[in-house]
């Protein structure tokens, strides 16, 4: 048997439950993984609220996101480049119900750890590294572009910086006074949220600003509209209604792809990609690491280690 979190109803961190159920063996093209990282993310929240609804049974699980090593592996589980996966292998992924200490998942869904990136890295990396990577393709910030991005603190919105930049495009990123500083240290331009947002935004970019990287909701796309963005180059993860509003672009239900999830995690090995971790938390403990998480006041990824 082993460990993983259920919950048998909607609601706060506090219905959440460590259980005792099987430990699963994997399919011809599947593997099983001894988890060590789950990086949670806002999505999972919702999902256990009920904000997003499901019709799974209950008891459901939870998380989306992890890092570990395989124990096991199907006769057919190959990685995406075609090399086969082998007991032993450090890798990170995505897949259903991570909250886990053992986790079945297809070995598409895996790329290998680089040896340089701590588990706790690692398995924060899929959901906001390919949001970030997604956002990118629809927006394709380069040379001559200056972006706003919001939630520029948040991982999605630390990521997708970091990928602009390095693109080539400057950046204005909202966030709190208290992450202004990091937002510096990777050369993004902070500027505060909340009203005059408009006349910070001009002062930090007097030439004005050509896209908006919208990550939280409907502020900073007003921002860009008010600075003359036009709607095609205003991309938004967060407010559905306003894209369909306004005809702003998205990702939408992007197609996760471990080739792409393979660059990221040889890009923080790199130092080209840098995702800060906030607090690791045992599985035992993962209610408080929920109650960290929706503060959405945090300066790096919060991770339940198995």
């Amino acid at each position: 048997m082993q460990r993983a979190v259920l919950f048998d109803e909607t609601g706060g961190p506090d219905v959440l439950r460590v259980a005792e159920v099987p430990v699963p063996k994997p399919g011809p093209d599947g593997v099983v993984v001894e988890v060590r990282a789950v990086g949670i993310n806002p999505y999972d929240a919702k999902a256990r609220s009920g904000l997003i609804p499901l019709d799974t049974p209950f008891p459901r699980s939870l998380g989306g996101d992890f890092a570990g090593v395989v124990s096991a592996a199907g006769a057919d589980a190959r990685y995406w480049d075609g090399t086969p996966v082998v007991p032993g292998d450090e890798v990170l992924g995505w897949g259903a119900g991570t909250l886990r200490e053992h986790l079945a998942v297809l070995s598409s869904h895996l790329a290998r750890k680089p040896a340089g990136v701590p588990f706790e890295v690692a398995g924060s990396l899929s959901t906001p590294g390919q949001t970030a990577n997604a956002a990118m393709g629809v927006l394709e910030p380069g040379e001559g572009d200056v972006v706003l991005v919001s939630a520029a603190a948040g991982a999605v919105g630390f990521l997708f910086c970091q990928l602009a930049l390095a693109a080539g495009a400057a950046v204005v990123g909202t966030a709190g006074p208290g992450n202004h500083a990091r937002l510096q240290a990777i050369g993004v331009v902070p500027v505060e949220y909340g009203p005059g947002l408009v006349d910070r935004v001009r002062a930090a970019a007097p030439a004005g600003i050509t896209a908006v990287q919208d990550n939280f909701g409907r502020e900073a796309i007003d921002a860009g509209l008010a600075l003359g963005v036009a709607p095609d180059r205003i991309c938004a993860i967060a407010d559905r209604a306003a894209v369909a509003e306004l005809g702003l672009r998205s990702p939408g239900r992007y197609e996760r792809r471990a080739d792409v999830l393979d660059r990221l995690a040889r890009m923080v090995a790199d130092g080209g990609l840098v995702l800060p971790v906030q607090a690791v938390l045992p599985l035992e403990r993962v209610a408080e690491a929920f109650s960290l998480l929706e503060t959405r006041h945090l300066h790096g990824k919060v991770v339940v280690a198995p």
